[in-house]
């Protein structure tokens, strides 16, 4: 079958390989959705779950955001074209991938937190694949540092935006962000002293 556009013809199987071919470059893949209503969850290569993601009608995607008042922060972005068109396609059509290779990762940002705020110490944010980036925060609590992925308050209790399936994974990047922040401060405490 042929298709005329821009008076040039087409065919089907161009369209297609066109398609295909700019999801090769996605490294992440949804391996299962579920639907509550009109959220839904994205389980991404069996390692993480984002929650509240909302298919807009116009072919467009909502990824969950923090709300504190009538401020709105971004807790995940979505960094190649190719992948937020991947995963419009998967869940539009509710199509579900193996798992092809382990998630890779990296921090990007990371900024010590100097406030009045006690418990949070650092803002970062972690890479996966190279397609999505997600904001967490390097906090102390009573029981030592720890790292707060993002979350939203329903109804009075928070809910988890992020979680992780594979719990090696989780572990490995919140002791590279502990570590990280543990290094920072020992960095300025040295040149303080001096």
């Amino acid at each position: 079958m042929m298709i005329m556009r821009c008076g040039k013809t087409l065919s089907l199987s161009f369209i297609a390989f066109v398609v295909v071919s700019s999801y090769l470059f996605a490294d992440l893949r949804v391996t299962k959705i579920s639907r509550s209503g009109t959220d839904v969850s994205v389980c991404l290569n069996d390692d993480i779950v984002i929650s509240n993601v909302v298919l807009l009608k116009n072919n467009d995607l909502k990824l969950p955001k923090y709300h504190k008042g009538s401020r709105q922060y971004t807790q995940f972005s979505i960094l190649k074209r190719d992948f937020k068109q991947y995963l419009i396609d998967a869940l539009s059509n509710n199509r579900t991938s193996s798992k092809i290779k382990s998630t890779s990762f990296k921090i990007n940002k990371f900024s010590i937190f100097i406030g009045k705020h006690e418990t949070i110490r650092a803002f970062a944010s972690v890479i996966f694949d190279d397609d999505i980036e997600v904001e967490c925060r390097v906090m102390r609590g009573r029981d030592g540092l720890w790292v707060a992925w993002p979350c939203n308050k329903i109804n009075g209790v928070w809910a988890k935006n992020l979680k992780f399936i594979n719990r090696n994974l989780k572990k490995q990047i919140e002791q590279e962000l502990i570590t990280r922040y543990t290094s920072v401060v020992n960095k300025n405490v040295k040149v303080e002293s001096n």
